[in-house]
């Protein structure tokens, strides 16, 4: 019986070990409510948590959400996003068979702000007929804590916020009491970057600046009332940050960190971008990268390369008035929450990396991934 029982402990201790050590490759496309974005990764299981590593990604922009008629998604606005869908699985599956990767998940997830369109099961007939993988849907509730779960270090996760500010709307949350999905404790904020450029627009057609400052009023003070039932959104000393509204103020505030994963934001960074799209020259200066004196040139010019590349991309995917939208955004959940916290920015996170740390752990579900 002994060596029985210690066969057995031998097993258990060998199977840990190879999990730990696991590795598995997926491909994500998250339709959002301004783009679809993609991403191929791989997810390896160690001790400290799961780790991400990025091998390949894009976005799309589409007109999804922009041309919605009284809560339906436009024929043209599915066949747009379905295109992109189309062409994003087609470009994952060339990087894989670059890179000889023979087993890769692949999904598709409708976020939050698309899940409300009236006729979404008629997007995702569509996505599925052009690309073969099977499309689910998040609420803001689970898009929240994915997020979270992928952003946050674990041993941060208990003790931070987090807020994605998408372009549909915005989710916030936090854990109490454990990391567990039951603890978490959520919130969504109705307007996102470009809903809230709309909705500003609507208002104050002369003055679009204006206008935000007029939504964001009635922002702050239902933010204020949520936040007396849920404490955590006020009194936490580190925020982490993901969306666009946060990608584009880690780029053009502080573009000698484009290689790092989390970027540490200040308030003042927040309030000197946001003087930038106000006055029109956010995209006139010259980024200035400040470097250790010990770094090797090779390293230089990796960051350089980098920095100047996401520069591109931040103005090709966004207008002024999207970004003057989301960082106001952000300002205004700080000043509400704690305006002492420490913001960090999370540049390989959001709901697509949890969703995938979901199947990693529990297996893949047959009706939303194709192998």
């Amino acid at each position: 019986m002994k060596q029985f029982v210690k066969a057995i402990l031998l097993m258990t201790t060998a199977l840990a070990a190879f999990c730990s050590g696991q590795t598995s490759y997926f491909g994500g496309i998250d339709v959002g409510s301004k783009g679809t974005k993609a991403a191929l990764f791989s997810l390896t299981n160690t001790p400290e948590g799961d780790e991400i590593g990025p091998i390949f990604g894009d976005t799309i922009n589409t007109k999804l959400v922009s041309s919605m008629k009284d809560g339906d998604f436009t024929e043209d606005g599915i066949k747009d996003a379905t295109d992109a869908a189309k062409r994003l699985i087609e470009e994952m599956k060339t990087a894989a068979n670059e890179k000889r990767l023979s087993d890769v998940t692949y999904y598709i997830v409708g976020s939050s702000g698309v899940a409300i369109g009236k006729n979404k099961e008629a997007l995702k007939t569509s996505v599925e007929a052009a690309t073969n993988v099977g499309m689910t849907f998040i609420d803001a509730t689970r898009e929240g804590y994915f997020g979270l779960e992928s952003s946050v270090p674990a041993a941060r996760a208990t003790t931070s916020m987090y807020i994605d500010i998408g372009s549909g709307n915005t989710k916030l949350g936090c854990l109490v009491g454990g990391l567990d999905k039951k603890n978490f404790k959520s919130n969504e904020i109705k307007y996102g970057s470009v809903s809230l450029r709309n909705e500003a627009r609507k208002r104050r057609p002369d003055d679009i600046a204006a206008g935000i400052h007029e939504v964001l009023k009635e922002v702050a003070a239902k933010y204020a009332t949520d936040s007396e039932d849920i404490p955590c959104l006020r009194n936490r000393q580190r925020i982490y940050w993901t969306g666009g509204a946060a990608w584009a103020t880690a780029t053009f505030m502080r573009p000698d960190k484009a290689l790092n994963a989390r970027v540490v934001l200040t308030k003042r960074d927040i309030e000197t971008f946001l003087a930038r799209l106000n006055d029109g020259t956010w995209n006139q200066r010259n980024p200035v990268l400040i470097f250790p004196k010990d770094m090797p040139p090779a390293r230089q010019a990796k960051i350089r390369a980098k920095a100047q590349a996401d520069r591109k991309s931040v103005m090709d995917i966004f207008v002024r008035e999207d970004l003057l939208s989301g960082v106001s955004l952000m300002k205004t959940v700080l000043e509400s929450s704690n305006p002492s916290a420490v913001l960090v920015f999370g540049r390989d996170s959001g709901f697509i990396y949890g969703v995938a740390e979901e199947k990693f752990h529990q297996g893949s579900n047959s009706e939303s991934a194709s192998r």
